[in-house]
This record gives C-alpha cells, sequence and structure tokens, in this order.
C-alpha cells in the first residue's frame, strides 16, 4: 500500500544521471568565514561547510542535478550534532564543484516531542492533512529525543539515501527508521524502511510512513518467519531506464536485498506476501553479515561495495557484480590491498558518487565514525580504480582532486598463461596480448609484468600494458617449487589450487596424500606427519589455500610435525590470513626450536613466509611452532617444505 497523499508540485530541477562535461563546473562559492575555497579532497581530515561549520550530512549520499547555470550536487547525510541521540534530521548541503559545500538546512526535520505536530507552525503546514493515523506514524518514527523521565528509547533516522523522480516532479527521501516497536522497547526492534516526499531537492520532505520490506521465500537459508522483512542500513539506486530500487540489510543484518520500487518511488513494486525472489527482488548475500551497501553502474555492470557489521568499528570492505540487478552476484572479495585493508582505510562505505562516468570518475564516499565524537566525525572520499572487466581497487590518497584523475576505459585482455611456472620464473610470463576496447576496438600490445613469483599457488601478478593509457591487467599464476616433499592444506580440503599444486608436482609426488591430519601415520604413503594439539579448521567453502585455515584454540600453540625426511636442508613455506583480521592476532615462529619470526601478524590480506636453510637432522624431522603472543588464538592456512 501506498498510503501518502499527492505531492504539492512546482517547477524544480531536472536530475541528471551523469555528470556534465568538466566546462560546465562553476566556481566555488565565496565562504562566509573569510577561508580559501576548497580545490581538493582531504580524507579523514576536518571538512567545513562555506560558514566554516562542520558538515553534518552521516552516512549520507550525493545526488547529480543539472538546471540553468550548470551541475548541482546534493549531499544528504546524518544530522548527528547532537551526537549519537536526539538528531535534528537529515540535513542537506549543495555544490558546484564536490569541495566547498552551502548549508541548505534540514532537508527532513525530526521532532523534540510529540506536540510540534500541532503546535510548531513548520510541522502544520506539513502536516494539516494527514489523519490522526497518518500523524500517529510521523510521531512514531520523527520523534528523536526520548521523553523526560522515559527509559524507552527514542525513534532513530540513519543512512537517509534520496532520489528525484523526474516523471512526477519529486524528491524521495528512504531512512532507516529504528528504535522501539509495538512488542519491544529495544534500541533498534522496530527495523522499518521509512519514506518521505518534496517538491525540491532541499526540502521540506514530508514523512509518509515507515514499514518492512520483502522477505526471503519459505525455507530458504535465514528464512525468519518470525520477523520478516526487516531494513536496516540502505541505499537507492536509479537504473539508466528510469526504474528505482532500494538495497537494505535485513534478517538480523545477515543478509542483504536489492528490492524494486514502484513509478512513485515510495514504495516496493510488489507487496512482500506476492513479490518473486529475481523478478520483484534478490539477496545477492544470505548470511554473510554485510551491512552499508553502495550500488552504482559503470559500463553495464552493476557493482556492489559493502562492509561487514562490526558496529562502529572499521572492517574490510568487499564488494561483487552483477550484469543484471536482480540476478546473479559474483563476489570479488575486498577491493582494498596493502595497508588498509583490513579497515577499508579507516571507513566504512556509504555511497559512490558517478561523477564523470565516460571518464570512468567515480568517487567512493565513506565515514570515520567516532562514537565518542560523532558530530566531528569525519568523511573518507577516495577515488575508485579500475582494471580489466570488473577488476576495481579502492586506494588511498593524502589529498586528490577528482578532475586530475585518469580516464578509464572498459576493457578485456586476452593472454595466455602458461599452465603453472616454477619459483622465480617471471621470464615464462608472457609478453604479448590483445585489448579490446568497449568500443569495439581491438589492438595488439606488449605486456610488463609485475609480481614476487616467490611463493607457492595462485600467486596475483600485474602486467601494464604498453601506451599511452597504462591500462592493466590482473592475472593469477600457480606457482609450484620443484620438490615438494610436503603440501599441507591447513583447513583440511582439497581446494582447485592444492589439487593444481599437486598435479604439476616436480620430482616425486608429496608425501602426503591428504589435505591435512592430526600428526601420525598418512593413510596412503605411510609418512608421519600431522598437526599437534586442539585446533579447529575453518574456510572450508572457500575453495582457497589462502583462505582456509586451521586454528589454534583454547590459547595452545598450533604445531605441525613433519618425518621421515632425509638428511638435508629445506625451506618451509608457510601461508597466512584472517578472516577477522579485527583481532589484532600475532604469533611468534619457530622451526625446530629455532626462532624464525619474532613477531608475525595476521592482517586480511594473504601473505606468506619462506623459513630457509632448515636443516632435518639426525631426526629426519621438522617442526613448526606458532605461539600466540597475543589474546587471541593463532592459525595458519597452508604449509609447503621443500627440499633444497
Amino acid at each position: 500500500m501506498n498510503p501518502h497523499f499527492a505531492p504539492r508540485r512546482r517547477s524544480i530541477l531536472t536530475a541528471a544521471l551523469a555528470a556534465p562535461p568538466l566546462a560546465m563546473l562553476a566556481s566555488a562559492p565565496a565562504r562566509a568565514d573569510g577561508s580559501s575555497p576548497r580545490t581538493a579532497f582531504t580524507p579523514g581530515q576536518p571538512w567545513l561547510d562555506t560558514n566554516g561549520q562542520v558538515i553534518q550530512a552521516h552516512g549520507g549520499q550525493v545526488v547529480i542535478a543539472e538546471d540553468d547555470l550548470g551541475t548541482t550536487y546534493y549531499w544528504y547525510g546524518e544530522d548527528r550534532s547532537n551526537g549519537y541521540g536526539s538528531s535534528p534530521g537529515v540535513h542537506v548541503y549543495s555544490s558546484r564543484n564536490l569541495y566547498d559545500w552551502t548549508d541548505e538546512g534540514l532537508a527532513l526535520r525530526a521532532l523534540t516531542a510529540p506536540e510540534q505536530l500541532e503546535e510548531d507552525p513548520y510541522f502544520v503546514n506539513l502536516y494539516s492533512e494527514y489523519t490522526d493515523e497518518q500523524k500517529a506514524a510521523v510521531i512514531r518514527d520523527l520523534v528523536t529525543t526520548p521523553a523526560p523521565d522515559s527509559s524507552v528509547p527514542a525513534a532513530i533516522l540513519e543512512r537517509p539515501k534520496v532520489l528525484h523522480n523526474a516523471a512526477q516532479g519529486t524528491w524521495v527521501m528512504w531512512v532507516h527508521a529504528d528504535g522501539p516497536s509495538e512488542t519491544s522497547n529495544a534500541q533498534y526492534a522496530k527495523a522499518n524502511a521509512g519514506v518521505a516526499v518534496s517538491d525540491s531537492p532541499t526540502g521540506p520532505f514530508r514523512w509518509i510512513d515507515s514499514y518492512r520490506l520483502h522477505h526471503a521465500p519459505e525455507g530458504e537459508p535465514n528464512w525468519q518467519p518470525d520477523n520478516p522483512g526487516m531494513a536496516r542500513d540502505m541505499n537507492l539506486f536509479l537504473d539508466d531506464d528510469g526504474t528505482a530500487y532500494i538495497i537494505y540489510s535485513s534478517e538480523e543484518n545477515y543478509s542483504l536485498f536489492i528490492s524494486l520500487l514502484d513509478p512513485s518511488f515510495t514504495a516496493l513494486a510488489t507487496p512482500p506476501e506476492s513479490a518473486v525472489k529475481g523478478v520483484d527482488f534478490i539477496r545477492p548475500y544470505i548470511g554473510a553479515h554485510r551491512e552499508a551497501p553502495a550500488l552504482f553502474k559503470r559500463a553495464g555492470t552493476y557493482f556492489l561495495i559493502t562492509s561487514g557489521a562490526t558496529g562502529w568499528d572499521p572492517n574490510p570492505a568487499q564488494y561483487a557484480t552483477a550484469t543484471e540487478i536482480l540476478g546473479e552476484w559474483t563476489d570479488h572479495g575486498n577491493p582494498v590491498s596493502g595497508d588498509g585493508a583490513a579497515t577499508t582505510h579507516g571507513s566504512q562505505s556509504t555511497c559512490v558518487i558517478p561523477v564523470d562516468p565516460d571518464r570512468g570518475t567515480y568517487v567512493y564516499m565513506g565515514d570515520r565514525w567516532t562514537p565518542s565524537d560523532l558530530a566531528n566525525a569525519p568523511y573518507v572520499w577516495l577515488p575508485l580504480r579500475f582494471g580489466e572487466g570488473t577488476s576495481m581497487s579502492l586506494i588511498w590518497e593524502d589529498s586528490w582532486r577528482w578532475e586530475d584523475q585518469p580516464a578509464q576505459p572498459a576493457y578485456t585482455v586476452e593472454v595466455d598463461l602458461p599452465a603453472a611456472v616454477g619459483l622465480g620464473e617471471g621470464q615464462k610470463l608472457p609478453r604479448n596480448g590483445t585489448l579490446r576496447l568497449a568500443d569495439g576496438t581491438v589492438s595488439k600490445r606488449k605486456i610488463s609484468w609485475e609480481g614476487a613469483l616467490d611463493r607457492p599457488g595462485m600467486v596475483p601478478i600485474l602486467g601494464t600494458l604498453a601506451g599511452p593509457e597504462a591500462l592493466t591487467v590482473r592475472r593469477e599464476v600457480l606457482v609450484v617449487p620443484q620438490h615438494m616433499v610436503y603440501l599441507v592444506n591447513a583447513g583440511g580440503v582439497e581446494t582447485s589450487d592444492y589439487l593444481a599444486l599437486r598435479k604439476h608436482a616436480q620430482g616425486p609426488d608429496p608425501k602426503n596424500s591428504v589435505a591435512d591430519q592430526p600428526y601420525g601415520a598418512d593413510p596412503s604413503t605411510g609418512a608421519v606427519w600431522g598437526h599437534v594439539g586442539r585446533s579447529l579448521p575453518a574456510g572450508s567453502d572457500t575453495d582457497s589455500l589462502d583462505r582456509s585455515l586451521r586454528y589454534a584454540t583454547n590459547h595452545d600453540d598450533l604445531v605441525y610435525r613433519f618425518a621421515n625426511l632425509p638428511q638435508g636442508t629445506y625451506t618451509v613455506h608457510v601461508g597466512y590470513y584472517d578472516p577477522w583480521p579485527w583481532a589484532n592476532r600475532a604469533a611468534q615462529v619457530s622451526v625446530n626450536g629455532e626462532l624464525v619470526e619474532e613477531q608475525r601478524l595476521f592482517t586480511g590480506t594473504a601473505e606468506a613466509a619462506a623459513y630457509t636453510g632448515i636443516a632435518s637432522g639426525t631426526a629426519g624431522e621438522i617442526v613448526l611452532t606458532l605461539h600466540p603472543t597475543r589474546s587471541p588464538d593463532i592459525q595458519v592456512s597452508w604449509i609447503v617444505v621443500v627440499k633444497d
């Protein structure tokens, strides 16, 4: 049901899905505080509006619009000037250049008390035609200030997002509307999606109602018959054909939904009780505990960035792609590598701005939540980098300008990689490839490769194509050391890369016939090897040596013993990865009682270490010991013992 009144209308701006040519950008407005206009983004640093006040647009979004004067950007977000509670509402700012923002006030005003609805002229003008039932919904959802002497929490407004409905001449805002419900006084019991409408991008937005959204089909994983249709962290997306969608965390934040909106953008296209999965909605992530969705489209492909659900603390992002928004989604893992991978550069995603899609210029919007001082919590805006196909990365820049970003065309590269190479055999990588641009252009290009082929398994390599564009191609190549004596997947399963290593082994087959086992005789070869102590496997469903693992329990050491080794020296390659990098895990590593690594840190990036010159001694045995040096238990992904 769509229970709103027909909005009062007047002439407004015409929306634009893509940014205009650079020449249309207006110069920065004068700043009331006398400071110089901003000319660049400085992620994580204080950001003031043109009046010299801290910008209050948390968990927000930028909408691009055009008028006779050029381009206007509208930045909507949570007003956290009062901290966590008692929110004034949803703030909106305008800009001509994305750097300098003019305060346009509260687009959606919250209530401090129910009486305001009948006494304050602002609210009387907005809601005078509402029935008592409709006014009750406004009070339920917009009173964000706790009542005096009441232990019941007030309403919460989070993650506001806005779309311009050009066909109907309206601006539509959706908000995560939470707070107590009819059956619970818990802070996040309601879990509704709220919607408001306005004739103007700056408001006032008039609240319509809040309600639950779609739910999983009966019998599917995470189906919740007793608490269906929850909606928390959310976003909106307007497709090229004018169709609108809402993206939201549901099922206690364990699953993510994308649902089709009706032509007014103020309600679901199909009610939950009659909705069909794949037609009216889709669940890109089921049971994955993803939130903070940010969806955008590039060259016909839909991209979806999400974060994990760890409260105020940042965590690794993930991104997925699809060719149909309600079709099959493919997860590509973390778009951040190296420093910042474990925390998404200390931020949580909120939106992506398609500033100049023709040039491939997209801006990642993130929040750096500071729960002790939410009013001054900074923003993290960074450039998105695109490579071949669906390849995407989020890089850190201390200071940067979107106008200076390189052109990023959509393209694919055909290159024939060898089935396997040995350690350090970069000379076996191909030196030529075929470049295919999205416009149909095809050309042969030289390729130069980067990447240390210094560890076993699937190793990422980066190729740069000759030419002024400096386009890159990312691939993985199987690295197989000669004379592998033991090959262990500590997760205990025969992943595809584990089987590939065995298939391409050079020299005698490894002494172990199974991926992992407790210390004892191998079931096929009789070689004595395995893990010792209390431990458990994890990540067996990842089909990856790097991302499956065995972890110690009860703060035990994690020990692997390998016997039946001829005398000589060996290299012990060990893989480390932490799917829970916020745990701050660390270990001391020893081989045969000798310390080889004082402090091994575990991160969200798969890493490897090589411990060289290890003598088997007269006992013909190698013992690898990981000892926890911090409170969390420690773990290992894989072990490869190689005869020198």
